[in-house]
């Protein structure tokens, strides 16, 4: 998911050169290529189509397939924002056809995340549902507040229901630090595109006068686990998870990139 406005970042995050001219995306896409996925899908804004287009087209691996779908602003002429994930995800229907992993552009989930998920998603015959399950301690900004989705688990580690939680800071939680969040590393069977759309219908009705109402994945998770249509399997990574939220983060993003190359996590050169 790479159309957002990067708006306390201030520019185009999803593309922004951390080290050695590669975004935080670039090792996203490394990862996800050494975990097995061998399809990648950009969601871009208009504007900025032909920048992802110039920069991946002729760039990864050949025998990589790349498509670049256009997170449509639709309903209100005014409106500048994308309509939020959950609007995202809608956007591959057309796309995608088998189980699929959804992430943020401007985040570091680690190699580990990646490497459970594809093993998830496409070697457990159960084919159910997915997240990336990160300790919040793991998540937090040493330069300003963040929001997260607390997760509440049943005994088999499933999903039972999403706790937005806003205002969150080193030095202030109304939660433990230890307890699970979801970073928006998804995994899903194309099932989920027809509950989506049907939720995104209802949602349109109730905001379509707003230019700043967001449909949010979580809200399509917690319809699913509700109704018991769908179960959602956390698998937990004790990676710390970092991004660019604010531009003062970039430099610890740097430094942290930096020592997995020292000790050869990633190479110099990615592709």
């Amino acid at each position: 998911m790479a159309a957002g406005m990067g708006s306390r970042f201030g520019g185009l995050k999803q593309t922004h050169a951390v080290i050695n001219d590669y975004a935080i995306l670039d090792f996203s896409i490394y990862d996800a290529l050494q975990a097995g996925f061998n399809h990648i899908v950009f969601i871009v804004r208009e504007d900025i189509l032909e920048v992802f287009k110039k920069r991946y087209s002729k760039k990864l691996p050949e025998n990589i397939q790349i498509d670049f779908v256009i997170q449509n602003i639709s309903a209100i002429p005014k409106r500048k924002k994308p309509w939020g994930t959950g609007h995202a995800l809608l956007s591959l229907k057309e796309s995608i056809k088998n189980n699929f992993a959804l992430i943020n552009a401007d985040d570091f989930y680690g190699q580990k995340a990646f490497n459970l998920m594809h093993d998830a998603l496409f070697l457990n015959k159960k084919h159910q549902n997915y997240f990336i399950g990160y300790r919040l301690k793991n998540t937090l900004s040493d330069f300003g507040t963040v929001s997260r989705g607390e997760c509440i688990l049943n005994d088999e580690e499933e999903l039972v229901s999403i706790i937005e939680r806003t205002n969150i800071s080193k030095d202030n939680t109304n939660m433990s630090l230890n307890s699970i969040v979801s970073m928006n590393f998804w995994g899903f069977t194309p099932d989920i595109f027809k509950i989506a759309n049907k939720l995104f219908q209802v949602f349109l009705d109730e905001h379509k006068g707003s230019e700043t109402a967001e449909f949010y994945i979580p809200k399509v998770v917690d319809y699913m686990i509700k109704e018991k249509t769908m179960t959602f399997k956390m698998l937990e990574s004790n990676t710390v998870w970092f991004g660019v939220t604010y531009k003062d983060d970039e430099s610890m993003v740097k430094k942290q990139l930096q020592e997995l190359i020292s000790e050869g996590v990633y190479p110099t050169k990615l592709w």
